[in-house]
């Protein structure tokens, strides 16, 4: 287990320095401006600089250790300005694949920026049930807290409290999961829910929260649970006010605004504004079906990494 460990962190730590190298050595930019852009110190650039010589990444080329696509990546992140994109190779790969590929880079990326200091939040569903899957952490005693309460578990998917719990085993931290309803009645239950002093220990923990893991949801019900726990009415009126996508069950337009706030208020869970005060959020998410619903979340601008496979990056640049 603690070898597997170091070798996840190892490979996550491995894609950052070939990507703080690509933009040193290709691209020209000073270890300030590398710092500046991806939220890194200089003296966090500077070793990892002196990691990717030291394992031989850098020659004429960069060579990656895994199966990601920088290039695409970099062109990713600059389109939608984000501080880093993740992009899986997804050729020749079928749809099985592709989730376990995207799980396996989502729980590397995370492996290599978890530190001792931090407090993960993170949500659940399909792509953070891959991610957990795969995740092997050196103990850095990082606690973990549950982001958004939580729905009956579909077929081989994790509960949001299961991912907590089997997080943060690997973390060596405390667990928080969020012991309510994804989605209930009123706006009223709601607030009276997130005052509750049963899970006032989780929600208190919301600001403090430094990286934020989520997915995103489409408008259909394979790809949403928000569709699946919302009465006919209720999706009814969201189609109408132009839906494309939930974020942490927050529904939003094409636009990446908040529609339905009324409906909005029902989540019990992080808002999006307290999304966007959180240093670093990783949206994990994929597929052609989700295409127009990742466009939507990223503008919403609560998104600072991304993590999707190739061929949906392709469309996101188009």
């Amino acid at each position: 287990m603690a070898d597997r460990a170091r070798s996840l962190r190892l490979q996550g730590t491995l894609v950052e320095a070939a990507r703080v190298a690509r933009r040193f050595y290709l691209h020209d930019k000073t270890k300030s401006e590398i710092a500046d852009e991806l939220g890194l110190s200089r003296f966090k650039v500077a070793r990892l600089l002196d990691l990717a010589r030291a394992e031989g990444l850098v020659h004429i080329s960069i060579q990656l250790p895994t199966a990601d696509d920088l290039e695409l990546a970099d062109r990713l992140a600059a389109r939608w300005n984000l501080r880093r994109a993740v992009v899986v190779r997804s050729d020749d790969l079928d749809a099985e694949s592709i989730a376990a590929a995207i799980g396996q880079s989502a729980a590397e990326h995370l492996a290599a920026i978890l530190g001792p200091e931090d407090l993960l939040g993170i949500a659940w569903g399909a792509s953070l049930t891959a991610m957990t899957a795969a995740f092997r952490a050196e103990a850095t005693g990082a606690d973990v807290v549950q982001i958004v309460g939580g729905t009956r578990s579909a077929d081989r998917m994790l509960s949001g409290a299961e991912i907590v719990r089997r997080v943060a085993l690997r973390t060596g931290g405390r667990a928080y999961p969020l012991h309510a309803p994804f989605v209930v009645g009123s706006a009223e239950m709601a607030s009276d829910l997130r005052n509750d002093a049963s899970l006032a220990e989780v929600v208190s923990r919301f600001p403090r929260v430094t990286i934020a893991m989520f997915g995103i949801g489409a408008w259909d019900p394979a790809n949403s649970a928000l569709f699946n726990e919302l009465p006919h009415h209720d999706r009814a009126a969201l189609r109408e006010a132009g839906v494309a996508a939930d974020v942490c069950g927050i529904p939003v337009d094409a636009h990446g605004e908040v529609i339905r706030p009324e409906i909005a208020q029902r989540v019990v869970g992080m808002s999006l504004d307290e999304l966007r005060g959180v240093p670093e959020t990783v949206a994990v998410a994929a597929g052609s079906g989700k295409v127009g619903a990742i466009r939507a979340a990223l503008r919403t601008n609560a998104i600072s990494t991304l993590i999707t496979d190739s061929e949906t990056a392709d469309q996101l640049l188009k």
